[in-house]
This record gives structure tokens, C-alpha cells and sequence, in this order.
């Protein structure tokens, strides 16, 4: 079973069908990044692009936001709560035409429902870094967040906008190195956080430390409501997730790159209209400080943020650090003031999934990578990682045009993510109490990320 070679395979056709795809569409020109990202246009992208270049003409690229949900160079939204859609579109000049710097242009339907240029921009970036649509202020308004960054600066630049009556306002700027949007306090209408340098403070290592803070729109203001110090050995934030502490708290689980190479989680939830980090953060702060890759996240959907912490799996504790491989624990926070292991097993970060162990695993399972068909093994451990083994069951990834070889085979299909599938094989030997039931796989897998 060729199973990565056959998604690679995947890919590159897709690849290859996207630029094809687009070939037709000779007033782009996308340049190696909106290659790779972006996707056939649509009726209405179509639409908008031919408007876009009456108004400025061809010689653009697109440029595509690189974080977050809206990462098309067209996002098509209501940005002024009148019936109908507006679109922004992300480009800079090229050739002959060429004007320095991003330009962001916005679009609107005249009466005729067709597209046409009310206003175009100049962003403060040479890159968009993300985009988001949302309701900050309490009157009523659509604000436009738009994120940027440029190749030689170490933070990135926001600025809010509103737009009305084909006119674009800024509202407020700031700076920051991590940039997330979300309603923290419950109140309707959603806050920014803004992790940005405290260049008033340095850390041990002589380098900047960080400060957290909520941003709101108040009167077409950018209004700082509340902030927070960050742990001071931070080198870098990777990662954010919004999530609940226990089932209503609304909190950022921040992961970062600390000064060691490592990953860390800090937790931000507002009380009393002031932001703050539960106190026993501090507490799983060395359990859950681990290798690079593993990310919180909401991998069973339930609203709470599961933090991962990770051990060399049972068998792999003499073996080089290449060839390592490791149990992972996740932790979440029932309240405030109290959090507790919620699972233990094994994550793939390579084929995307979570395979939890029942408790009656604990210690006496291990896994291993078969080399040939590169299928996930699950063994009932000996004392000996390379010596033989009861195998308990094997995890597959297929394409979903070669799952049939592995039914065929007596796999059974326990997931499925787009054209991917998760295929489970049970070993047939009913005397081991170890063997799970399809019921459980399927009970404690979950694809993640």
C-alpha cells in the first residue's frame, strides 16, 4: 500500500489543476504564492476581478492573506450593514503601471447588480497577514480589520477601518505579533487581542517582553480596555486558540515558542473587565512545556481547549531522539482554579489524528510506524520494542480512490476528512482482553488539525 506516495500524488494533481485552472485568467498573475494557494475562481471572484481591472487595469497581483479564516485576495462580506455584499480585493501593481506599495480596493453593485471601484487604498504593508469582518463597536458598525506585515520589520501592523457611503474611515492602528478576534466577555460583539513588545521592559535573555491587550471600538475609536504582562521567556507565539475554561468561560490558549526551543501554553480569560491568567497556568506550565509541533486545540468539539503535555512512549526510552516516538496527555481546565488529564495517547501529527487510549491500556500498549505500508501499529508491549509483539490493531490513511484495497483487506473505514479516509484493521486473536471493538476506535479517534 503506497499510501503516501498515493496523497503526494493527490496533491501535486491538484496542484496542477489549480494552475491550470487559472490559466485562462491572463489579467492575474498570481506569482509562485498565489499559485500554490489560490483556487479557481468563481462566477461571482470573476465578476469582481473584471470590474477590478476596468477601474486599474490588468498589470496586478494578487496578494493572499497568509492567517486566519478569510484568506482569499476577494473577500466577498457586508462591511456596511446595507442589503447586499461588498468585496476588498488585495493586489499591487506590476510592470509599466507599477505603484508602490499593497493597495486594497473596494467594491460594491450598482443598481444594475453589477460590480463596480468605489474606493481604492493604500495598505501600511507590503503582505496582508490576515483579514477580519466583525462587529467591535456598539453602534451598530462593521469594522474591517486588515493585518499586515513587511519582510524586514519584527512586528506586524493592523489597522481598523469602517466604510460608509463609498468612504473608507481608519478607525485605529496598532502593532502586535499575534492578532485574534473573539466576544471574551460575552457581551454580543467581539474584542482583539493585540500580543505586542513591551519595548519598555526587557526580558533576561536582553530581548523584548510581551503584553497582551484587549482592543475594542467604542465611538470610532480603537479603545485599549484592559492588558496583561506575558511570561518574559517568550521568544515567539505560534499558535492561538479560543476556547472555554470548563462550559462557559470564553479564554485564548496561547501557545509559544519559548526562549529554550520549546512550546508553552498561557491562558487569557476576562474577569471584572480585567484580563487575567488562571492561577494554576503556572502550576501545568512545566507539565505541558514540550516539543514543537504539538498544539492545543478542541479536538473533540466540546468548546473546552485541550492542552497537550508529552512522554517518550513505553518502549522508545533508550532509543535516539530521531526515532522517538510519544504519548501524549491532555490536559483541560474544568474552571479557573481547577484542571485534570482528560485523555493519554497517541497523537500523529504527520497523518492528522488523535487515538486515545482506554484506561486499560495504560502501560502495557506502545506503537510503532511499519515501515512498508507506513500504517500506524499498536502492540501490547513485552519489555522489548524491537522484539516481537501482539499486534492490536493498525491505523491506515487512503485516498478516497484507494480505500477499496484496504476494505477489501478487512479494514474498516472509522473517519473521514475531504477525500481522505481513516481506515482501522483489529487483529483477529479474540483471547487478548487488549484487542478493542470497532466501537471503541471509533470512540477515542479523532482527525485534528
Amino acid at each position: 500500500f503506497e499510501r503516501r506516495g498515493v496523497v503526494k500524488r493527490l496533491l501535486k494533481l491538484s496542484l496542477i489543476a489549480c494552475c491550470v485552472a487559472l490559466t485562462g485568467c491572463t489579467s492575474i498573475n498570481f506569482g509562485v504564492d498565489g499559485l500554490i494557494t489560490a483556487p479557481k475562481l468563481t462566477q461571482e471572484q470573476s465578476e469582481i476581478h473584471q470590474a477590478l481591472v476596468s477601474a486599474v487595469g490588468g498589470n496586478i497581483n494578487l496578494k493572499y492573506p497568509k492567517d486566519g479564516d478569510n484568506r482569499s485576495a476577494y473577500v466577498i462580506k457586508n462591511i456596511d450593514n446595507e442589503p447586499g455584499n461588498e468585496a476588498l480585493v488585495f493586489y499591487e501593481y506590476t510592470g509599466a503601471e507599477k505603484k508602490e506599495g499593497l493597495k486594497v480596493n473596494v467594491l460594491d453593485k450598482n443598481d444594475d447588480d453589477k460590480w463596480y471601484s468605489v474606493k481604492e487604498f493604500a495598505g501600511i504593508g507590503s503582505e496582508v497577514s490576515r483579514v477580519i469582518i466583525s462587529d467591535m463597536g456598539n453602534n451598530s458598525q462593521t469594522d474591517i480589520v486588515i493585518g499586515y506585515a513587511n519582510p524586514t520589520g519584527d512586528e506586524k501592523s493592523l489597522e481598523v477601518y469602517s466604510y460608509s457611503n463609498g468612504e473608507i474611515k481608519t478607525i485605529g492602528k496598532a502593532n502586535y505579533s499575534l492578532l485574534e478576534s473573539y466576544d471574551i466577555n460575552n457581551d454580543g460583539i467581539d474584542e482583539l487581542l493585540v500580543i505586542s513588545k513591551n519595548k519598555n521592559k526587557l526580558n533576561k535573555k536582553k530581548s523584548f517582553s510581551y503584553i497582551a491587550s484587549l482592543l475594542e471600538v467604542q465611538d470610532n475609536e480603537l479603545i485599549k480596555t484592559s492588558s496583561i504582562e506575558m511570561l518574559n521567556n517568550v521568544a515567539s507565539y505560534v499558535n492561538v486558540v479560543k476556547g472555554k475554561i470548563g462550559d462557559t468561560t470564553p479564554a485564548f490558549f496561547i501557545d509559544e515558542l519559548n526562549n529554550e526551543n520549546e512550546l508553552q501554553t498561557e491562558i487569557l480569560y476576562l474577569k471584572d473587565d480585567t484580563l487575567r491568567t488562571p492561577d494554576k497556568c503556572v502550576e501545568l506550565l512545566p507539565v505541558c512545556t514540550r516539543i514543537t509541533g504539538y498544539y492545543s486545540q478542541d479536538f473533540d468539539g466540546d468548546g473546552a481547549v485541550e492542552i497537550p503535555s508529552v512522554k517518550t512512549m513505553i518502549g522508545y526510552e533508550n532509543a535516539i531522539e530521531e526515532e522517538k516516538l510519544y504519548l501524549t496527555e491532555w490536559y483541560a481546565f474544568e474552571d479557573e482554579n481547577q484542571y485534570s488529564k482528560k485523555y493519554s495517547g497517541y497523537y500523529s501529527i504527520s497523518d492528522g489524528f488523535v487515538m486515545t487510549f482506554p484506561a486499560r491500556w495504560d502501560g502495557q500498549v506502545t506503537v510503532k510506524t511499519d515501515l512498508q505500508s507506513q500504517e500506524t501499529v499498536f502492540y501490547k508491549y513485552n519489555g522489548d520494542i524491537n522484539g516481537k509483539m501482539t499486534e492490536l490493531m493498525r491505523i491506515a490513511v487512503a485516498s478516497d480512490d484507494d480505500k477499496s484495497s484496504y476494505l477489501y483487506n478487512g479494514y474498516k473505514i472509522i473517519s473521514t476528512n475531504g477525500r481522505i479516509d481513516y481506515l482501522v484493521k483489529l487483529s483477529n486473536d479474540k483471547e487478548e482482553p487488549l484487542i478493542p471493538t470497532i466501537d471503541e476506535v471509533e470512540n477515542s479517534f479523532f482527525v485534528v488539525g
